[in-house]
């Protein structure tokens, strides 16, 4: 099974509003894409640090010295190029609100199917009709609101 590995931001606001991105391509089995944590692959002799704050910058401008605590691990079986499906190693930022001003042009975040980004309330977490990535998101976020950072990530499986 060749896994891809990837990093993947879940930051918070003092309100505890989340930042999220919108996927979207076509031939994707979910009318309108879906919201996930903002990250990607870690590439080859990259570490996971150095491929964070590379993917933040690119997406949302944020930047990061350190990885923050990993609070979930989700593997997902998908076919890709190269891959099987990925790992996600999602690490907690949690951080004033900001406009996001990703490094990279319009253009260029089209091209990585990043097609929208957004803060989004609890609230609005429980809106009908919208797809996220993990599927589990607004329970998980509550959960970690309740429970605070787990000892060690949550494994999650599938999208």
């Amino acid at each position: 099974m060749r896994l891809r590995e990837s990093v993947r931001a879940l930051i918070l606001d003092p309100d505890d509003c989340v930042l999220l991105v919108r996927f979207d391509w076509d031939g994707l089995d979910v009318e309108g894409g879906f919201w996930a944590n903002p990250g990607g692959g870690v590439e080859p002799g990259e570490t996971r640090l150095a491929a964070m704050q590379r993917e933040l910058r690119e997406e949302t401008g944020l930047v990061v010295d350190d990885l923050g605590p990993e609070v979930w691990t989700k593997t997902a079986l998908f076919p890709m190029a190269e891959w099987d499906g990925q790992v996600d190693h999602i690490h907690l930022y949690r951080t004033e609100r900001f406009v996001p001003t990703p490094a990279m042009s319009p253009s260029q975040l089209e091209a990585e199917h990043v097609q929208d980004i957004s803060w989004w309330s609890p609230e609005e977490l429980a809106t009908d009709g919208v797809t996220f990535a993990p599927r589990s998101l607004p329970r998980l976020l509550e959960q970690l609101h309740h429970e605070g950072v787990p000892a060690g990530p949550i494994e999650l499986s599938g999208f």
